[in-house]
């Protein structure tokens, strides 16, 4: 059965709201005469407001732009990973199905493999001399 308000009851949570919407608008109003303060001390017009919000808006959006992060892992379906990051669920499936995360680089992420030297082999140096053929 739902619990039933009295008039009473009502009328004191009235009243506390009333009162906490008194407070609220107290702090506003103080805030606001600070700002109109600082606004007469240094002489600054509407227009110099208008102007430093515009400027202060402009720099959080050029903030949150990032660039762009080149893909390193994609597979045949349209899903690709850059590399950072959680790992995507779709690699995470194709490595327990027994797949090297290696078989899904994209060809220019994909590391180069180093030429190996015949065994014996060795190095060629600077430091041999030189022979004339004088």
């Amino acid at each position: 059965m739902p619990r039933r308000s009295t008039a009473a009851s009502i009328h004191a949570q009235i009243r506390l709201l009333e009162k906490q919407a008194r407070k609220l608008e107290m702090g506003a109003t103080k805030g606001l005469r600070a700002a109109a303060k600082v606004i007469a001390k240094h002489g600054l017009s509407m227009n110099d407001l208008k102007e430093a919000f515009s400027m202060s808006r402009g720099k959080s959006k050029r903030a949150v732009t990032r660039s762009k992060v080149a893909i390193k892992y994609a597979d045949g379906n349209d899903n690709t990973w850059t590399g950072r990051g959680r790992t995507p669920l779709w690699l995470v499936a194709a490595e327990k199905a027994g797949k090297k995360r290696e078989s899904f680089l994209v060809d220019q992420a994909k590391p180069k493999a180093k030429a190996k030297r015949a065994p014996g082999a060795s190095r060629k140096t600077a430091s041999a001399p030189l022979q004339s053929a004088a």
